[in-house]
């Protein structure tokens, strides 16, 4: 498969395409983010923001990514960017918890591929990145991924914390204010000039937080302040929906999750898009089920492909046997694009547009 993403803009000798894309791992959300299905995904170069509660996905969306990456990018020709030499993947783990079976899902020469860091302040990972940018050389394809913003201290809240613990005495001064001023006042500012014209994607995973005394407007919002709203291209917000279950021997038990993906932010194609993702346990996002799922519907069991009717798992496996998740995936992205057509706005243009 191709996973150089291009718009629909043509490149002419004074323009280069406004944006390429990254694959997903997901038809669906490859299409609620650019429009695209399978040359669409997480725009190229720019800065992304996954938002979601504990264990709704965020991590293992990420690991996706990194995963087409690793696997897909090497050699591959770029309109905006010198072709792929070589691919670094950074995932800065300021958690350290990483529990996934990375091997059975993505396999043992991923997990020695990926450069695993962690950073303490959000000070640190800053001038971490900055670093990395300005190493990027010519035909060299960086992504980079915090997990999470959240996790991250600030430096002058890591000074006092350490003071408070020499003296045994409380904390002083303001609290969580730090790293919100050093994100909208120092790093975006700078990182985005530095970004410029670099083959350099940046993943930002954030965790969210309850707003206290809501009762109208979003009970929910992240750290970072008004700046990851300003200077992101993407923001998804992960919430979710079901808890997919199996019984053997009458021991019920989850195998997987199903996410609600609703794109809050989004500069390079439609916003407020949304899109339904299965995570599997072991194994990732499950794009076959939930592609099957859009275009049939979750709850038919019998399922007519070219004539012959499938059982929902007969139709997984004939599909995988015989290599048809591309078809499958235009498929879906017809099915999408006329609803979008359906729902557009028929009006006589204000403006000549030829």
């Amino acid at each position: 498969m191709r996973i150089v993403r291009e718009t629909a803009q043509t490149k002419t000798n004074e323009q280069r395409v406004s944006v390429e894309f990254l694959h997903t791992g997901s038809t669906l959300l490859n299409l609620a983010i650019s429009g695209k299905g399978i040359d669409g995904g997480w725009p190229r170069g720019r800065i992304v923001n996954i938002v979601g509660d504990g264990s709704s996905g965020k991590t293992l969306l990420a690991l996706e990514l990194c995963a087409y990456v690793f696997y897909r990018m090497e050699g591959n020709k770029s309109q905006n960017f010198p072709d792929v030499k070589k691919v670094r993947i950074i995932y800065d783990n300021v958690e350290m918890v990483m529990d996934f079976n990375l091997d059975q899902m993505y396999g043992k020469r991923f997990r020695q591929g990926i450069i695993w860091g962690k950073s303490i302040t959000v000070q640190e990972w800053g001038r971490k990145f900055a670093k990395e940018i300005e190493a990027n050389k010519p035909g060299e394809l960086l992504l980079y991924v915090v997990d999470s913003l959240d996790a991250l201290s600030s430096q002058e809240g890591l000074d006092r914390f350490d003071k408070a613990v020499k003296n045994d005495k409380e904390e002083d001064g303001a609290y969580g204010t730090e790293k919100a001023k050093y994100l909208s006042q120092s790093f975006f500012d700078n990182i985005c000039s530095k970004m410029q014209g670099k083959d350099v994607t940046l993943v930002i995973i954030s965790q969210i937080r309850q707003r206290i005394g809501i009762t109208y407007g979003k009970k929910y919002s992240r750290s970072g302040g008004k700046a990851l709203d300003f200077y992101t291209h993407c923001v998804v917000w992960l919430y979710e929906q079901e808890k997919l279950k199996k019984t053997f021997h009458g021991d019920s038990r989850v195998y997987g999750i199903r996410v609600l993906a609703k794109i809050e932010r989004n500069k390079v194609a439609k916003p407020y898009r949304e899109a339904e993702i299965i995570f599997l346990f072991d194994y990732g996002v499950d794009n076959l089920g939930m592609s099957l799922d859009f275009f049939y519907g979750s709850k038919v069991q019998k399922l007519l492909w070219d004539g012959t009717e499938y059982s929902r798992q007969d139709l997984i496996r004939y599909i995988e046997e015989h290599n048809l998740q591309k078809e499958l995936s235009k498929r879906v992205e017809i099915n999408w694009n006329e609803i979008e057509e359906a729902i557009k706005v028929d009006r006589k243009p204000k403006f000549p547009i030829k």
